[in-house]
């Protein structure tokens, strides 16, 4: 905030929990208020009276919305967005806050354009990014008890995956069951185990495993010699910590071609994490991974960014209260995220031809460390169950 020059940040909390407002006021369990940022100064909770609990729960200080005359301005408003502006101004000046503000996290973008310009009509100076969050940025680099959440989430999900391993092998035996029978399970479980589905999970098999983000035919018999990919993501009910996770299985016998895509996407993915370092920009793993898989003559994003076969997305990403966060591993100029010391990402290979019946994917969650990254997966990237 201070290299910004940002006095104080609000981030508005409108209905529903995202993750801006749920890492900055510590998990409250609130639907409606602000968590106030000012600089050098610890977080505190503007809300509302029927939700004031919830919200001392965190340690927070606490104001309600009342304390700084939200009755008053919204009752007699005839304006929405200037009313917020009224309100959001004599906050600031009631908290002793400097004229410079920011917004962030999830807001809705028609309201805040008329807020930002009746704030500045006020004298308030509103500060516009270039698309960079600087919450986000904070959010990037995990404390240990993030990533002890995030492993417990893990040791879960392997749990379920373990789960989806066994049902296989009763396929392999001859019973019969459909792709929806898996789903029901891996939701069942995710439930049981008190995580909750953010997305419905990716189970897919043969053609709809060749496209990456299929969510698969709940109708279809689960068939012999496809690949059948499973990418689970959940996160904790409580804590909100995701976690990611792919493996890419085949019943019956397996296709020499199945065979080889999956060797080159393990080894690819073995190179990714063998190399990968702290303080090199993410990017740099995309552009080994599409040398590797060009190498092998598949078509990749770097070398055909329209291509829908081959290589055809990204490396990885970072994970958090956010399924997808920073690093990003996108080949763009504008992409200067480093890999750094407690980040959480994902490596993510895959190779994709759905009018072959062909797709293969396999992603582990890892913590970088100083002398590189630690899986907080189990191994077992096998084909067979």
């Amino acid at each position: 905030m201070r290299n910004r020059a940002i006095d104080t940040l609000i981030v508005p909390m409108h209905e529903a929990m995202h993750s801006s407002f749920r890492w900055l006021s510590r998990g409250a369990k609130v639907t409606r208020g602000y968590a106030v940022k000012r600089v050098d100064r610890n977080p505190l909770l503007v809300t509302y009276p029927m939700e004031r609990e919830e919200a001392a729960a965190t340690g927070l200080e606490v104001r309600l919305a009342s304390e700084f005359d939200h009755d008053r301005i919204f009752q007699s408003a005839t304006n929405v967005s200037a009313a917020y502006a009224e309100f959001f101004d004599i906050l600031l000046r009631e908290l002793g806050a400097g004229d410079a503000i920011a917004f962030f996290g999830n807001v809705p973008v028609q309201l805040y354009h008329g807020i930002i310009e009746s704030l500045e009509a006020r004298g308030r100076r509103v500060h516009r990014s270039n698309g960079e969050d600087i919450i986000q940025l904070a959010r990037k680099r995990k404390e240990p008890w993030e990533i002890d959440a995030i492993r417990s989430v893990g040791a879960r999900t392997q749990q379920v995956v373990g789960g989806v391993r066994a049902m296989l092998r009763d396929c392999e035996r001859g019973k019969s069951m459909t792709i929806g029978d898996l789903k029901s399970f891996v939701s069942s479980e995710i439930a049981r185990l008190g995580m909750i589905e953010d997305h419905e999970t990716i189970l897919s098999q043969g053609r709809d495993a060749g496209v990456p983000h299929s969510r698969g035919n709940a109708a279809e018999e689960v068939r012999r010699s496809v690949p059948i990919v499973l990418d689970i993501f959940p996160a904790d009910k409580t804590s909100g910590y995701f976690f990611d996770m792919t493996r890419t299985f085949c019943i019956g016998d397996v296709p020499a071609e199945l065979q080889r895509m999956h060797a080159q996407v393990l080894e690819a993915f073995t190179l990714a994490r063998d190399a990968m370092r702290a303080g090199v920009e993410a990017k740099h793993y995309q552009d080994m991974v599409c040398a590797y898989f060009e190498s092998h003559g598949y078509a990749t994003l770097r070398s055909d960014p329209k291509t829908l076969t081959g290589y055809v997305h990204g490396l990885g990403h970072g994970v958090g209260l956010d399924i997808h966060e920073k690093p990003s591993f996108h080949l763009t100029d504008a992409n200067r995220d480093l890999v750094e010391v407690n980040d959480i990402l994902t490596i993510e290979p895959g190779l994709y031809f759905p009018d072959r019946e062909l797709g293969v994917r396999i992603e582990d969650t890892f913590v970088v460390r100083e002398g590189g990254v630690e899986s907080l997966c189990e191994g077992n990237y096998g084909l067979k169950v």
